[in-house]
């Protein structure tokens, strides 16, 4: 069993949630939970975003068009559900998986210029054609590929890109050594952002990887 981990981004972009979405300050897309293709062409999904929660529900009931939809917290962060109509890219998207057989891992995460990383699973002849079949106007880069192994990388890849970052400078700076090497101020110099950015992402990165190998 093969996969391979590839960056999409359309032209035209996701939605035009998404877009409003991406130009405000105060609201981040995280990563899709799940999405799947339904029979009637329909599409249910686990949408979590990160910011104000006030201003995601308002940009929810502003600009998202969806049959139902419910929101709930995750780890500090707004989980939407929503049923909808996909947009004709995303539709098209959808349906070359489907058509040869390939699983779609989750979770989908967001990159920083808004595009989505995924990671797609099966005979290679089929990720093959699966990542021909990607129309012109979605860019599409090839960033990993190899022999699937759902457990070895399953708690590093639910967190978000910029919490992955964070958490691979924690340990190669030391944080995390006795005695520490690094503080909060040396990886944010390190990663030029602010104490209270490494705090918050490191917090969230730390509690999805010890809820993940905690016993039930």
């Amino acid at each position: 069993m093969r996969f391979v981990e590839l960056v999409v981004n359309p032209d035209e972009g996701w939605s035009r949630f998404g877009r409003v979405v991406a130009d405000d300050p105060g609201v981040t897309r995280e990563a899709i939970h799940q999405l799947e293709l339904m029979a009637d062409g329909s599409v249910v999904m686990l949408y979590e975003l990160s910011g104000d929660h006030d201003r995601i529900t308002e940009l929810l009931d502003e600009h998202f068009d969806a049959d139902a939809s419910e929101i709930s917290e995750i780890a500090g962060n707004v989980l939407v559900y929503a049923h909808h109509d996909p947009s004709p890219t995303v539709d098209g998207l959808l349906r070359i998986p489907r058509e040869l057989g390939i699983v779609v891992d989750t979770p989908l995460e967001f990159t920083r210029d808004g595009g989505i990383r995924l990671t797609l699973v099966g005979e290679e002849a089929d990720i093959r054609q699966a990542i021909a079949a990607v129309p012109e106007s979605v860019a599409h880069t090839v960033e990993r590929t190899g022999n699937y192994q759902p457990d070895q990388t399953r708690l590093f890849a639910e967190l978000t890109d910029r919490q992955q970052e964070i958490l691979l400078t924690a340990l190669e700076m030391g944080y995390y050594e006795q005695p520490r090497r690094a503080t909060y101020e040396d990886l944010a110099t390190e990663l030029d952002c602010t104490k209270t950015t490494v705090g918050e992402h490191l917090r969230k990165a730390e509690e999805k990887v010890l809820t993940g190998i905690a016993p039930d």
